[in-house]
């Protein structure tokens, strides 16, 4: 870390002070001058002579950006601003932050009301032809378990699964936050905190999910959600006041 100290008490700058301060800077700019997704940004030398911060500290907050999932880097043509993006936005953050596992269980209550609600405006729109391509990610995720493929693929099969199941509603926060909960499970995954306890209920749990939507009856998605969420739920119930 690069620091250099003042007298008289005079606060120490810091390396991180200085990159914290660029990347507080671009966001400023970014609102101030109204850019919206697809806008180009000035380049690193622009930047720095707008906002008199050295080029270094300007190149350091657009990785952090990137990251954050704010921009995005269009090989010889430069940062453009980007839709914002949940799951990179939480992937950063899942692999900076220690999250407690009474945070993960009220993340896996969020989830369940909101799949509940929306599951049953699916069930109203969704034909045979969705039903068949929910089949045939069913059948991935089978194959990926007889293959015993990584938990971390299952988990990315398992995300365009949930996704599937709302695609007809043309919901694109929704399905970004269906995603986002996916990252936080893939966290979990990869930090080998967290494993499925039971394949073949886990793949009867999704064919009794699309089950349910082709009886087009409401009455059954609260309990059909239960069921489908018991593993993990019962996983941040065994792991209370712990960090994840």
């Amino acid at each position: 870390m690069i620091s250099k100290e003042y007298g008289n008490g005079m606060q120490r700058i810091t390396h991180d002070k200085i990159s914290e301060t660029a990347l507080q800077s671009i966001k400023l700019y970014i609102l101030d001058n109204n850019l919206k997704a697809g806008d180009l940004l000035p380049s690193e030398t622009e930047l720095s002579g707008t906002l008199g911060i050295s080029r270094a500290s300007i190149r350091e907050a657009f990785r952090s950006l990137e990251a954050l999932g704010i921009i995005v880097t269009a090989q010889g043509k430069g940062r453009y601003i980007r839709d914002f993006n949940y799951e990179a936005m939480v992937e950063n953050l899942s692999y900076n932050l220690k999250i407690h596992v009474d945070d993960f269980r009220q993340i896996i209550d969020v989830r369940m009301a909101l799949e509940e609600s929306f599951l049953k405006k699916s069930m109203e729109v969704l034909t045979e032809d969705d039903f068949r391509e929910l089949e045939l990610l069913l059948e991935r995720m089978q194959r990926q378990v007889d293959d015993k493929l990584s938990e971390e693929e299952l988990v990315k099969t398992h995300t365009l699964f949930h996704q599937k199941l709302y695609a007809k509603l043309n919901n694109n926060l929704l399905e970004s936050l269906i995603g986002m909960f996916s990252t936080f499970q893939r966290f979990l995954t990869v930090m080998k905190r967290y494993k499925t306890s039971n394949y073949i209920e886990f793949i009867a749990l999704h064919r009794d999910l699309i089950t349910m939507l082709r009886s087009h009856d409401p009455s059954q998605v609260h309990d059909c959600l239960k069921r489908h969420f018991k593993d993990v739920i019962n996983w941040s119930s065994e792991h209370q006041d712990h960090m994840i």
